[in-house]
């Protein structure tokens, strides 16, 4: 094994030395002072990531149990809902529905392609009655960017269903405004653009989302936003956090804050825009995505290349972890994240030893 140790996967990603530094600290108790006052500091930072007045939420669980507790807070059985699916995360939103007894509508679209709005505007004006539309703002699976703005502009236009965004992997590193922008929910994890380690999920609400959730008849429990939004009050959550996780989160939040979302954005721009020159001057390969992200860029694999024993190749003598495809992409495709606090050097070294197998692989 090489004495690297570089992670270019889309979630988890890199940990700054000082979350890595608070997550080590010895663990408080969930019921006192001071870990109230770093719980709601948390939870004032992710409003400002967010970028919202409206309260935010915290559950100890992965970005799926956020995008569930979307589904069960929001939804009622009988209820007509709409997934926009653009690669595996829009087929994991359909399936939660499916787990709770609803089958949604779907606006499914190649993999790789982004939604388009007025393909949205069709699918509303075809019923009547929508509860929720649910849709990506990024799908790492593919490293496609939805234009959400305009999406959710659509539904307020067609329609009074509730816009419900899964922002997993792209708060923190795309744009994203949920007030401005007219969302109801966005829901995104820890371990991503937010810099922390895995095991939190947060979700932002409009007052109408709370509207909903208080009438909404699917089961739940664990992830009811109603118990956790009274908890707010007294600084606390209804059930046993993973505390040394929020100590990181509210360590990585300081870091963000620090730097600004609008530089935060444009340093995603300027990454992405370098590790897709590098990739097409090293590799000369096709990109996966027709409208891509700045959290990752996919690449298309050669024929022939064996895409899983190349990346674990590339780990085992390199010591550096890139993701490949999910699904029917198993195999074909190469995933270079290039989100939260990965770094320039980080993406330069991936892109060489992915070269260097390369050229292996061909000779």
């Amino acid at each position: 094994m090489s004495p690297k140790n570089i992670m270019l996967t889309p979630g988890p990603t890199p940990l700054p030395p000082q979350v890595l530094e608070a997550m080590s600290r010895p663990l408080v108790h969930h019921r006192t002072e001071d870990f109230g006052r770093m719980f709601a500091q948390v939870l004032e930072d992710m409003q400002w990531v967010f970028r919202t007045k409206s309260p935010a939420l915290m559950m100890t669980g992965s970005g799926t149990a956020g995008m569930e507790s979307a589904v069960q807070n929001l939804l009622s059985p009988g209820d007509l809902s709409l997934v926009l699916s653009t690669g595996a995360f829009g087929e994991r939103f359909s399936a939660i529905h499916r787990a709770f007894g609803i089958e949604p509508e779907v606006l499914g679209y190649e993999w790789g392609r982004a939604a388009d709005p007025e393909d949205l505007r069709r699918a509303l004006r075809a019923r009547k009655g929508w509860k929720a539309v649910f849709l990506q703002h990024t799908d790492t699976s593919t490293g496609v960017l939805n234009p959400v703005e305009a999406l959710a502009a659509v539904v307020r236009e067609e329609s009074d269903a509730l816009v419900v965004v899964d922002s997993v992997s792209g708060l923190a590193c795309e744009r994203l405004e949920t007030d401005a922008w007219g969302l109801d929910a966005v829901v995104t994890g820890s371990q991503k653009g937010l810099m922390n380690a895995p095991g939190l999920a947060f979700v932002a609400l409009s007052a109408r989302a709370e509207k909903a959730a208080e009438s909404a008849r699917l089961p739940r429990f664990n992830f009811d936003w109603r118990i956790m939004r009274r908890s707010l009050a007294s600084r606390e959550t209804p059930w046993t956090p993973a505390i040394s996780i929020v100590a990181g989160q509210a360590a990585a939040l300081k870091l963000l804050r620090a730097e600004g979302l609008e530089a935060i954005w444009k340093r995603h721009d300027a990454l992405a825009a370098h590790a897709r020159r590098r990739l097409t001057e090293t590799l000369g390969l096709p990109f996966f995505a027709k409208s891509p992200a700045n959290i990752l860029t996919g690449i298309v694999l050669p024929e022939g290349v064996d895409g899983d024993k190349l990346l674990a190749d590339v780990l085992r003598e390199d010591g550096i972890s890139i993701a490949g495809g999910q699904l029917h992409l198993k195999g074909k495709i190469a995933r270079l994240a290039h989100m939260a606090y990965i770094s320039r050097a980080d993406v330069d070294a991936g892109i060489d030893a992915l070269a260097a197998r390369l050229a292996k692989a061909k000779a």
